[in-house]
């Protein structure tokens, strides 16, 4: 059975709510010939991928699926890269504000995802778009060190990120409802669970 690791952040910028908590929460452990396990990121950027890589050591996954709530997005995005900036317009949850500072003054300019995206997204049909951006806030940050540390640690571990859009519950749009973005994501992991995409 293959195991993927999902990560989801809480809510950040004065919102109670955040768009990949809910879908995770929606996801069950057990999918298919997946075992699927979560946990819940700080946005913070002290802390948020020592947690993820606590996780890491402790499940030993096959793929990282890392999730992010991005608002105004009328689409799932699966994000292609992760670039070595951090540059946010609101602080983090503990009053950290980054201005255009590099992550990591020994890592590479950008890493690519190693997921077979283009099948995940042949699967979610008109759902999902590829990003060439997931910006320059933790999403990132969470997703470049993500790829810094499989390639240079020689994981042979999948890794990636998801940003998904508004649910109904945020009474905002563009939005994709919940079940919906819980369906596309379990698209997602039939892929992952494919012998023949890994």
């Amino acid at each position: 059975m293959k195991k993927v690791l999902i990560s989801a952040f809480e809510p950040f910028g004065g919102s109670t709510l955040n768009s990949s908590l809910l879908v995770q929460q929606g996801l069950k452990s057990i999918y298919k010939n997946i075992e699927v396990s979560k946990v819940v990121l700080p946005v913070l950027y002290k802390t948020a991928f020592d947690k993820l890589l606590m996780k890491m050591d402790e499940e030993k996954p096959d793929v990282v699926l890392c999730m992010g709530q991005a608002g105004g997005r009328q689409k799932i995005s699966v994000e292609r890269i992760a670039v070595n900036i951090n540059n946010g317009t609101i602080a983090d949850n503990g009053g950290q504000l980054k201005a255009d500072e590099t992550i990591m003054d020994y890592g590479l300019n950008a890493y690519f995802t190693n997921l077979p995206y283009m099948a995940m997204i042949n699967a979610i049909n008109d759902k999902a778009v590829i990003s060439y951006s997931a910006g320059t806030y933790i999403c990132n940050d969470i997703f470049y060190r993500l790829m810094h540390h499989i390639k240079s640690a020689d994981l042979n571990i999948k890794g990636g990120f998801l940003h998904l859009p508004y649910t109904e519950h945020f009474d905002k749009i563009p939005y994709i409802d919940l079940e919906t973005q819980v369906v596309v994501v379990e698209a997602i992991l039939d892929v992952l669970g494919d012998k023949n995409e890994n």
